[in-house]
């Protein structure tokens, strides 16, 4: 049997529910003996709110930037519980296409996202992870 080295997990993260179950989901893979990573990355990517004009006012953009570095921080609180800092990068922009690009500079060996329900429809994937299945360039794991 072959086995799947993961030395380089990019996770979407955003601080939601989601995507804390989608961390926790990744660090108890790890712990049960899976291989463990080299690097584990982080990304928070912002995107500017709807009514917001273009270009985005100095000091909305730098609140919006202070609140991703602080759910960044709170997401490598939680790797450092287990393993070494993870990486964490801080992208502006649509997040589908910002997530596919930093993947494209990484080059992860899987991508990790978790997936909520939404409430509006019989939906289960949203924009971002329909996406990143649909891209099919990376394995993508998505974490209900």
């Amino acid at each position: 049997m072959t086995s799947f080295l993961l030395n380089r997990i990019l996770l979407g993260y955003d601080g939601t529910e989601q995507s804390v179950r989608a961390l926790e989901f990744v660090i108890g893979l790890l712990q049960e003996g899976a291989p463990k990573p080299t690097e584990i990355h982080l990304a928070y990517i912002v995107e500017k709110p709807p009514g917001i004009a273009d270009p985005m006012p100095e000091e909305a953009m730098n609140s919006l930037q202070k609140v991703g570095q602080d759910i960044l921080l709170n997401g490598a609180r939680i790797v450092k519980k287990a393993f070494e800092s993870p990486f964490t990068h801080l992208e502006f922009g649509p997040p589908p296409e910002k997530l596919l690009e930093l993947a494209d500079k990484l080059k992860p060996n899987l991508i990790v996202i978790g997936i909520a329900k939404h409430p509006s429809s019989d939906r289960i994937l949203g924009t971002i992870s329909s996406l990143l299945f649909r891209s099919r360039k990376y394995p993508v794991l998505g974490v209900p």
